[in-house]
């Protein structure tokens, strides 16, 4: 409400939000030629789909432009609120498609708690505006051309070799993961049971990016993890096998804090199919034992 206030803008509570885009058109019709009206302020929920919002307000016909999305957080909360797996994934999304990032700090005795909060954050969404919610503050306007693309996440800067680490990280680190092939099911179900589960490489806060099963070999997968819940969703059937099926492997970004790299990925490596394996082909892959959750569920670590 002191954004809309100080801007001149006027403020759309989450209840009329809630409504849809139908709403919003209607609201913007009747408000925008109202002298001293510069533009709106909506308001969303916590579960809010930021995927939505942004598919929402950047189609051509509607009336409102999206030009900032602004994801307030409560530094004090998130580490709890990543342990949550019904908040995590939400959460996470909201963090990744902001163009600003409003962060309240906790009191000043938990200083290095923020610090690594902030570390997070700054992996999560590299390309968002940050400040900190003092006294009433106001970020100054983003003018982010979301018709064109959202900012960034940070695992998709890391596969494009494009991140770059913040100056002060608070023990939060990122690394990336290659591999030509693919996963054996039960190997994989074991080391994410060691990784997830029981942290033995640090604590992974977020994993994204393509995978493939061996034992669901013509289809590529995208990986969604965060907290302790890991999706894999089918991206495309691959054309033909042979030569094209081992040229998508796993391409793979994890974010967390005290990560051992090494240890992760040298972990990773022993999940992939060995020598004999690889030279069995497709239709002995598809006999290995496979656990995972049909497409589209969830595996919890």
């Amino acid at each position: 409400m002191g954004l809309a206030r100080d801007r001149g803008f006027v403020f759309v509570p989450a209840e009329q939000t809630e409504q849809g885009i139908e709403a919003i058109d209607r609201l913007v019709d009747l408000l925008g030629m109202t002298s001293g009206v510069h533009g709106f302020v909506l308001e969303y929920g916590e579960d809010a789909d930021c995927a939505e919002i942004i598919g929402a307000l950047s189609a051509p016909d509607t009336r409102a432009v999206l030009t900032d999305l602004v994801c307030v957080l409560d530094l004090a909360c998130l580490r709890s609120d990543l342990d949550s797996e019904a908040r995590a994934g939400a959460l996470v999304a909201q963090i990744e498609f902001a163009s600003t990032l409003a962060l309240l700090a906790p009191d000043a005795a938990d200083s290095a708690g923020a610090e690594a909060a902030i570390g997070l954050i700054a992996h999560l969404a590299p390309e968002a505006e940050r400040f900190l919610l003092r006294d009433g503050a106001v970020h100054e306007p983003v003018c982010w051309q979301f018709g064109h693309r959202p900012p960034a996440a940070g695992w998709t800067a890391i596969l494009n070799s494009e991140f770059r680490p913040p100056a002060r990280s608070g023990g939060v680190r990122a690394c990336r993961f290659e591999q030509a092939r693919p996963f054996h099911p039960q190997r994989l179900q074991a080391v994410l049971s060691a990784a997830l589960g029981e942290g033995c490489w640090g604590r992974i806060v977020r994993s994204a990016g393509f995978a493939k099963l061996a034992s669901r070999p013509y289809v590529t997968a995208h990986w969604d993890q965060a907290g302790t819940l890991l999706t894999f969703s089918p991206l495309t059937a691959d054309p033909l096998p042979g030569a094209e099926l081992l040229a998508l492997g796993q391409d793979l970004a994890f974010i967390g804090f005290d990560l051992d790299e090494a240890g992760l990925c040298e972990a990773l490596d022993r999940a992939v199919l060995t020598d004999a394996e690889l030279l069995a082909g497709p239709m002995a892959w598809l006999e290995y034992h496979d656990e995972f959750p049909a497409w589209d569920s969830a595996h919890r670590g």
